[in-house]
């Protein structure tokens, strides 16, 4: 693989081939050298412009071969409306023999409308590159034929149709097409792994990351293959979780890649604005910030791109209710890449329980259907693992399947014991308990992941029996439960369990043990996902059950520390709305302390609130009458 030299002004007016020209134009498009490709077609059409140009085969036509490739660079600058009329112009006029200029017109034409947004342009854009694509498999040519199946691939099914699995077909084929040799694999590669990242084989994405870097070490590879790699592997090490990674490799993507021309155009600028994305994804919320901005610099022509980073940003850790309204500035605009589609439904539904508004549970349900229509479940835990966990448990109470899917992980039942206990099965069936004993058991056993002696459970329910009498008591309460559920509770010699089960008030417990040691967006974000799991008042119907005294008093403790942490956070953003829910909470199950109070005052004031008096005297006039 050579590098083509860049040519002088003298030596380019001194080309007087037309197909000289042409093979030069597209010698020089894998390596984003668009200033030189404009100035070859400028030469061309003056040349073309004057007398003595030789002649072109019947099977070739130079002007609307011109037309094409004009086309083809016009759609890779983003300018759309121009490059799709030099595409039907050639399309137009041109005769079926003129193979060449028909499948690059296709090219173009294939690019353009695979960013318009529409599903019926969506589909013409598939039509028109598989076309492309087939008339470059018949003129034999392998770069132009991998290239049309490419951005097929990646530009339609990957960006417009959100179809991962079609996309990845395309582009192992468009690989195998190419063979090891094309000058065009490294980039190719990288767009490759970006995919697979998507539907979460992030083993696999290294591994081609891995020959992706091979290819971009060898003589004449794509000058830009090194900063793409590195951006993609950024991707990667986010969606690991991996911080310091991530930013390591987008600082030096910005390194490698200042002052090419590529750089400073909306490449860049999708870039920049993915750049702080993915640092705000991980956690670095103020290193964000100035890729955000620069990336709004270079996005003149590309606002609705920083209208939805801002509000990716915004729905992850900024404020809720500014978030929602962001959110709704995304759909009001003109495309919107469908694969993105379920991220934003399952951000709304964050930013929705966040604001502390009803629906969370219903969007969170909605994201999962629109992922699985992306390529599967994987999708959606691949792309926003710690929220979709964090929602699954408000999706499923909305009754979606593939979030109790994603709950069990190969158990058997979802228990719930804050709010109204309930017992489901993995298939969404109900199992009905029985009141009295038996559903009590059920619930005492659902607070210990590996069951309880039956003695325990003889001295929490018959303490005054006789042991014969209390174990033919347990006999008959097994008996009754086993005739009214089925099976939910499984005996093992002298110990008593639920068969596998998921418990709110574990994974709640769970939950709030991982925000321990974590600080700033991140133990923020942790917090919210172990509030997400408390629905209410723990087991309500044994209020005063000695059994669940001791994980009563962690559940109150860990609540009331996690409303703190995320309504103090809330306050020092200036989310008063977001804080104010929070402390809300916090006063409805502990009403005595005052200096909530104090803060739900501030937060009142700031949002200009003029009853802030009075709510405090009902406040306190609640507190009174409950002391006696």
């Amino acid at each position: 693989m050579g590098v083509t030299p860049e040519l002088s002004s003298a030596e380019l007016q001194a080309i007087t081939d037309p197909a000289a020209l042409l093979d030069r134009a597209w010698d020089l498009e894998p390596f984003f050298r668009w200033p030189e490709r404009m100035a070859i077609l400028d030469r061309l059409e003056e040349l073309l412009a004057g007398p003595g140009v030789p002649p072109a085969p019947p099977e070739r036509d130079w002007r609307l071969e011109l037309l094409a490739e004009r086309a083809v660079l016009l759609a890779s600058a983003n300018r759309l409306e121009e490059a799709l009329d030099g595409a039907e112009q050639v399309l137009r006029e041109a005769e079926p023999a003129h193979a060449i200029a028909l499948g690059r017109a296709l090219l173009a034409k294939g690019q353009v409308l695979s960013w318009t947004g529409t599903n019926a342009a969506t589909r013409e854009a598939d039509r028109a590159l598989m076309d492309a694509a087939e008339r470059f498999s018949q003129l034999g040519h392998r770069e132009w034929h991998g290239s049309a199946l490419l951005r097929c691939g990646f530009m339609v099914w990957f960006q417009s149709a959100g179809w991962l699995p079609r996309a990845q077909e395309l582009m192992r084929e468009a690989l195998e097409v190419w063979g090891p040799d094309s000058v065009r694999r490294g980039a190719a590669l990288s767009g490759y792994a970006d995919v697979l990242l998507d539907l979460g084989e992030i083993d696999a994405a290294d591994a081609i990351l891995d020959e992706a870097t091979a290819e971009a070490e060898l003589p004449g590879a794509q000058p830009h293959a090194g900063a793409f790699l590195d951006w993609t592997r950024a991707r990667a090490a986010a969606a690991r979780g991996d911080a310091f990674t991530t930013e390591r490799l987008l600082r030096e993507v910005e390194r490698r890649s200042k002052g090419e021309p590529w750089f400073d155009t909306h490449v860049g600028s999708s870039f920049y604005l993915d750049a702080a994305e993915l640092l705000d994804k991980v956690g670095l919320r103020a290193q964000a910030e100035p890729y955000f901005e620069r990336g709004q610099e270079l996005s003149e022509d590309n606002l609705e791109a920083v209208i939805a980073t801002r509000a990716l940003l915004l729905a992850r850790g900024g404020d809720p209710l500014e978030a929602l309204d962001a959110m709704q500035e995304i759909v009001r605009g003109d495309w919107l890449e469908k694969r993105m589609v379920w991220r934003y439904t399952m951000l709304t539904a964050w930013a929705a329980y966040r604001a502390g508004r009803a629906g969370a549970g219903e969007l969170a349900a909605r994201a999962l259907e629109q992922a699985i229509a992306c390529g599967g479940l994987r999708v959606a835990q691949a792309g926003e693992p710690e929220l979709t966990a964090a929602l699954a448990p408000l999706a499923e109470a909305a009754g979606s399947s593939s979030a109790r899917e994603l709950m069990l992980e190969g158990r058997e039942l979802v228990v719930r014991l804050f709010g109204t206990p309930s017992v489901i099965r993995a298939d969404g069936t109900v199992a009905v308990m029985p009141i009295g004993k038996p559903g009590e058991l059920v619930r005492m056993l659902a607070l210990h992941e590996h069951g309880l002696p039956v003695d325990v459970v003889l001295e929490a329910f018959f303490p005054e029996a006789p042991a014969s009498a209390a174990r033919q008591r347990l006999r008959q309460v097994l008996t009754r439960l086993r005739s009214a559920a089925g099976e939910v509770v499984v005996r093992d010699g002298e110990q008593l369990r639920l068969l596998p089960a998921w418990v709110d008030v574990r994974e709640f417990l769970v939950a709030a043990d991982r925000v321990r040691g974590k600080q700033g967006p991140k133990a923020v974000q942790l917090a919210y996902a172990a509030l997400a799991l408390h629905g209410g008042p723990l087991l309500p119907t044994d209020p005063y059950a000695e059994w669940s005294l001791e994980h009563r008093e962690q559940v109150e403790y860990r609540h009331l520390t996690l409303l703190d942490l995320v309504a103090g956070d809330a306050s020092r953003r200036g989310s008063h709305q977001e804080a104010l829910t929070a402390l809300d909470a916090a006063v409805n199950q502990d009403p005595n302390d005052m200096r909530r109070y104090s803060a739900i005052a501030d937060q009142l004031l700031a949002l200009g609130r003029n009853a802030t008096a009075e709510y405090l005297a009902r406040r306190a006039g609640a507190n009174m009458e409950a002391a006696g």
